[in-house]
């Protein structure tokens, strides 16, 4: 390969800072820098996330298109990728998916990726029926987890010769002191951190989080909870956590840049979601930066934290269980060491972001070759 490829990741917007975001970004970072030209195309709007990535020196185009349901959006787009001339269109979410991969089509774009970030329980048959169809004009599926490849092949009914697994990476910023962090948070010596990272949705289980704190016994008055992200649940949060006299023990951090300097003063990650996780990239960051995990086994959950291993695992929506295993890790200083230091290098093994750029960077070569 002799001259840089154009490659466009197309989504709907950049606003929230989630993990579909995060691994576009990771992908775009690293591999502009290589053989490939990485463009960033937002059909409906940008955002907060997009003026980040703009910073840090790559294109991000807004094309005010939000409705695939009218066919002059989908020809808008076929002109501006005829004009743009990409070797590849990479498309994240199912309205981009959508919209793009029938313009890129109809563009002559040599080589369509479609990257599936969960397991979407809630499409239609025919929201199904259309995944189906454009499957064939597709040449691979991007699945971030084993879970969401068995989703989309026994679910999609796609061909198993177009899905692809690849596990979703990030990269990390260099270890904080764990002394000075705790510090500049206020955090007593004898506080234990809970914390979770989740955008403030129903399925990301916060309310079971909740729960469990509220039935810890003797240990509750160490407890700390920090819940980090935003969402539209964040007042029914709230009121929630007063309902249950907790709201002394709780902060609301709302969308956060300093993740891991969070993690790196908190003593356990809980993520309690009760359905639809591809792949989470807070539990990556919580292994990164060895932080214990308490997890439900949801989705790829459970092809990060093996039970005992590197982390506990639990029943989605089991308060009762998640308030147990919470307290059982508070009084065993030694097994959240464990557990934490086998995180790690479960993470260095498998899911820092050198691993997941590789196998994209492999796949590109390989679709424009065979394309």
């Amino acid at each position: 390969m002799n001259r840089k490829y154009k490659v466009i990741h197309l989504v709907e917007t950049l606003d929230a800072i989630g993990g579909m975001e995060r691994i576009i970004a990771e992908i775009a970072i690293h591999l502009n820098k290589q053989e490939f030209e990485l463009r960033i195309w937002c059909l409906h709007r940008d955002g907060k996330f997009a003026q980040e990535l703009r910073k840090q020196g790559l294109i991000v185009r807004v094309l005010n298109i939000n409705d695939y349901y009218n066919p002059l959006n989908i020809l808008k787009l076929a002109w501006a990728l005829k004009k743009a001339r990409p070797d590849i269109v990479h498309t994240h979410m199912y309205f981009a998916s959508t919209i793009g991969r029938i313009a890129g089509k109809i563009a002559g774009v040599k080589v369509l990726i479609n990257h599936v970030h969960s397991s979407y329980w809630h499409y239609s048959s025919r929201n199904l029926l259309i995944e189906r169809i454009l499957s064939k004009i597709t040449n691979k599926i991007i699945c971030v987890s084993r879970h969401t490849k068995d989703f989309v092949i026994n679910h999609e009914k796609i061909d198993l010769s177009k899905v692809e697994v690849i596990y979703n990476g990030i990269s990390i910023e260099h270890a904080f002191s764990r002394q000075d962090v705790r510090q500049s948070f206020n955090v007593l010596p004898q506080e234990i951190i809970i914390i979770t990272v989740a955008s403030l949705l129903e399925n990301k289980g916060h309310r079971v989080l909740l729960k469990a704190l509220s039935l810890l016994g003797d240990q509750k008055s160490r407890v700390k909870c920090w819940i980090v992200g935003q969402g539209p649940m964040e007042e029914e949060l709230k009121e929630y956590a007063r309902e249950l006299n907790l709201d002394s023990k709780i902060i609301f951090w709302g969308e956060r840049h300093d993740v891991p300097q969070l993690l790196t003063a908190s003593d356990i990650f809980v993520l309690a979601s009760i359905q639809r996780e591809g792949l989470s990239i807070s539990v990556l960051e919580a292994l990164a930066y060895q932080v214990p995990v308490i997890a439900t086994k949801v989705g790829g959950i459970p092809e990060v934290i093996e039970d005992c291993v590197n982390g506990l695992l639990l029943a989605p929506n089991e308060p009762d269980a998640l308030a147990a295993a919470i307290e059982g890790l508070m009084t065993d200083h030694q097994k959240r060491l464990e557990y934490a230091q086998a995180g790690s290098r479960k993470f260095y093994e498998q899911f820092e972001s050198k691993i997941m750029i590789a196998h994209i960077e492999k796949l590109y070569k390989e679709c424009l070759t065979k394309g």
